[in-house]
């Protein structure tokens, strides 16, 4: 187990003062009297906290710093003061992107099923632990099991968070509600509410987190699980009716949270101290359309288009990143842990596939990575796909070439009689990257839970086909 950073720092300084302190008979002999003052010595730079807001099913159609609908003024607050990436990329489903930003690594080679995470992956909270971090989680976990393929996933705690608050630890009838009367669990053990508001009892634990570790080096891991459905009244929203008011409604309150832990992180003096990232973990719900630069946009949760992968990324860090700066580059979910990593000055386990982005963050660099590839086999209802893009075009496995409209989030088709000779080459170029990635087959099951059902479709599986029933209705 690596020594904590505090620890290092403390006895660096305390071999200076004793080194300083001890002197021979001789030396002391020679002392002047009234011996001029030491020159001041340099202060060891202090680790930072780290705060990872991720935002639960939202694409950056739904924000006004990416010229969205909804103004969101805490973050694009955190946009005016730090550093935006117009181009960064989730995959299209929850449980694939959360095991993408945790351990750094395509999801081919360490995603098997939804909502599990395998428990001998490294995770940036066991980073951060194994550094001499507090680290605590608050919001949504989902990856301890689905519940239908017999698979037990990683707890909290082996992923490197000593102190959590969360919804969902466990799948089936134990998740409960994340909002109203919310079911959490404290350390692992229930905490059953039958009044209140989930989102803001996980707000109140992230604030007091802070609190109660303001001294020490602390990494908060913030999944909220605002804004996914059911689509709710809010405690500021009461009256708001239909899924897309109510989606509003819950935006805003959203936005709110986050602004409290701002002003929490501020009153406590913490804002040189502290980088905070938000982030989101795929695109919007598709019951959902956002007015963004001037036109409808509907949500692309779970499809493997810009819609469903294209998210907000915004880093803070006063006194070391440069206020209201934009990146034009690609960022991957896959870079957050060795970019979080690198900030810290921390070094990443060696098997990661995301690359560093700091250099980017903080103008060194105008770019990290040339292009992106996906894995994208969430076992769970969607489609498998794989596909490989850059900053204007993308390629899927099934040959499909598309360009790409970052403004709107829109992909063309592009057909191969009509291409250029640079745009076939351009596509040659999408297609060596594709072979190059050796992933293996996408899995074909996408209905676990109607294992043992009567297929829709005679003769075929029904874990591949389905059986016409939802998670709900069986478990």
């Amino acid at each position: 187990m690596r020594r904590g950073l505090l620890r290092n720092v403390w006895c660096a300084t305390t071999a200076m003062v004793l080194a300083t302190a001890v002197m021979s008979p001789a030396a002391a002999e020679t002392r002047p009297v009234t011996p001029a003052p030491a020159p001041p010595q340099p202060r060891a730079a202090r680790p930072p906290n780290v705060i990872l807001i991720l935002a639960d099913d939202v694409g950056v159609e739904a924000f006004g710093s990416y010229g969205g609908e909804y103004p969101m003024r805490n973050v694009s607050r955190l946009a005016a003061e730090g550093v935006t990436f117009d181009h960064a990329f989730s995959t299209p489903l929850c449980s694939p992107s959360r095991t993408r930003i945790m351990t750094g690594r395509e999801n081919a080679k360490n995603y098997v099923a939804f909502g599990h995470l395998d428990p001998r992956e490294r995770t940036f909270g066991n980073l951060f632990r194994d550094a001499g971090y507090a680290t605590g989680i608050v919001g949504k976990w989902q990856l301890s099991g689905n519940g239908f393929d017999g698979r037990t996933g990683a707890s909290p705690a082996e992923a490197g968070f000593d102190d959590a608050l969360l919804w969902q630890l466990y799948a089936g009838t134990q998740k409960g509600s994340r909002y109203w009367g919310p079911t959490l669990w404290r350390n692992g053990k229930p905490k059953i509410s039958e009044e209140g508001f989930g989102p803001d009892a996980m707000n109140a634990y992230a604030m007091d987190f802070v609190e109660k570790n303001k001294d020490r080096p602390f990494f908060l891991y913030y999944p909220m699980v605002l804004v996914h459905d059911p689509f709710v009244p809010t405690p500021d929203s009461m009256t708001a009716s239909g899924a897309k008011a109510r989606f509003g409604g819950m935006m805003s309150y959203m936005d709110k949270l986050v602004g409290q832990l701002l002003d929490k992180v501020t009153a406590l003096g913490l804002d040189n101290d502290t980088l905070i990232i938000f982030t989101a973990d795929n695109g919007t719900n598709r019951q959902i359309a956002s007015v963004r630069n001037g036109e409808s946009v509907t949500g692309g949760k779970g499809l493997p288009t810009l819609t469903g992968t294209h998210v907000p990324m915004v880093l803070r860090w006063s006194g070391h990143i440069a206020p209201g700066g934009r990146r034009a580059g690609l960022f991957d979910f896959m870079d957050v842990l060795p970019t979080l990593a690198d900030a810290a000055r921390l070094k990443p386990p060696v098997n990661i596939d995301g690359v560093s982005q700091w250099s980017v963050v903080t103008g060194k660099a105008p770019k990290a990575r040339d292009w992106i590839f996906q894995h994208y086999a969430p076992v769970w209802a969607n489609a498998p796909a794989r596909f490989v893009f850059d900053t204007s075009r993308k390629l899927y496995g099934d040959g499909r070439y598309v360009s790409l409209d970052y403004a709107l989030d829109r992909e063309t088709e592009m057909e191969p009689a009509a291409m250029t000779p640079a745009e076939s080459r351009h596509r040659e170029a999408l297609q060596t990257i594709l072979d190059q990635q050796h992933d293996g087959p996408l899995d074909p099951i996408r209905y676990p839970w109607c294992k043992g059902k009567k297929a829709k479709t005679l003769g075929d599986d029904p874990m591949i086909v389905g059986c016409g029933l939802a998670p709900s209705e069986i478990e």
